[in-house]
């Protein structure tokens, strides 16, 4: 088993805490929260800082005949050389961060004309969600526990030197369709060496698929591959056994997806160019057919 340690920024951290009734939004700001805003590069002081529970006036609520001061408070407002970049809202293990009056009033919070931010998150120590002001959709949202696999997304994004650069929020180019216009799905077989995997997704009809990156002559790709049973199970004594046990288990109401945490397991692969393109909400992409994995 080829195996790559990962950088975990919360790898202290007990994740059974979060079933604690005790643990609640006071232990997600201090055991989950403050990890990652230090790691991604803030602090209290400038020029990139954190502030924590800044006031700032409701522009929509007046009380009775007199004007009246009321207050809505961002947990946190971050601000690079004095300019407010993003803010983040911490919540409980137990309340959703998603499709909840949670998003609307960090959203709120982002467009206030006091920061006007391009960015608002939400974390309840299970969950992190990242959205950009002009979009419905979050920008990356992923299970905490997961942190490693997506962290240099997070930190091209929210990083002091990043977080004004709008580019960093495009999506990486497809590699199986820059490889299908090259000409190369006239090839019987292609050879990736030491592909990291990092989860595995089920997919319909006994398939799985998993994702990567990777870099041809400065430029990134997502490379998507699918596989069906077979080969599978030729994936035995490459990952960990639980992953293998968690996945040959079907469920005909969902689909299982197997997280690694901090380790990336590298494979090489003989694989082809799809037949079908896929599409989901964000893109159309190539998937790339894993044929074998040979080690």
């Amino acid at each position: 088993m080829k195996e790559e340690r990962l950088f975990n920024v919360l790898k202290e951290f007990d994740f059974n805490l979060l079933n604690d009734p005790e643990f609640k939004e006071d232990s997600v700001r201090e055991e989950v929260v403050l990890p990652i805003i230090k790691g991604l590069g803030y602090s209290a002081v400038k020029p990139y800082q954190v502030i924590r529970s800044r006031n700032l006036l409701h522009p929509f609520v007046s009380i009775g005949s007199k004007r009246r001061d009321v207050y809505i408070t961002p947990d946190y407002l971050f601000e690079v050389n004095d300019k407010p970049a993003w803010i983040l809202d911490a919540k409980s293990p137990s309340e959703s961060i998603t499709k909840s009056h949670h998003v609307e009033q960090a959203y709120s919070y982002a467009i206030h004309n006091e920061v006007r931010a391009n960015y608002f998150s939400l974390c309840n120590g299970r969950e992190f969600v990242l959205y950009n002001i002009l979009y419905v959709k979050p920008l990356i949202q992923f299970p905490v526990q997961a942190i490693p696999l997506y962290w240099d997304n997070l930190k091209k994004i929210l990083a002091p030197p990043n977080v004004f650069n709008l580019n960093s929020t495009k999506l990486a180019k497809d590699l199986g369709l820059h490889l299908q216009r090259l000409g190369f799905d006239k090839f019987d077989s292609l050879f990736f060496p030491d592909v990291p995997i990092t989860q595995i997704g089920q997919l319909d009809s006994n398939m799985f698929s998993f994702s990567s990156s990777v870099k041809i002559e400065e430029t990134s790709y997502v490379v998507t591959f699918d596989f069906d049973e077979l080969v599978f199970n030729q994936l035995k004594g490459k990952i960990p056994q639980e992953g293998i046990e968690k996945l040959s288990v079907r469920d005909n109401n969902s689909r299982q997806v197997v997280y690694f945490g901090d380790a990336a397991y590298k494979v090489t692969i003989e694989c082809q160019i799809g037949q079908q393109l896929e599409e989901n909400n964000d893109e159309i992409f190539q998937p790339l057919v894993i044929k074998r994995i040979i080690s």
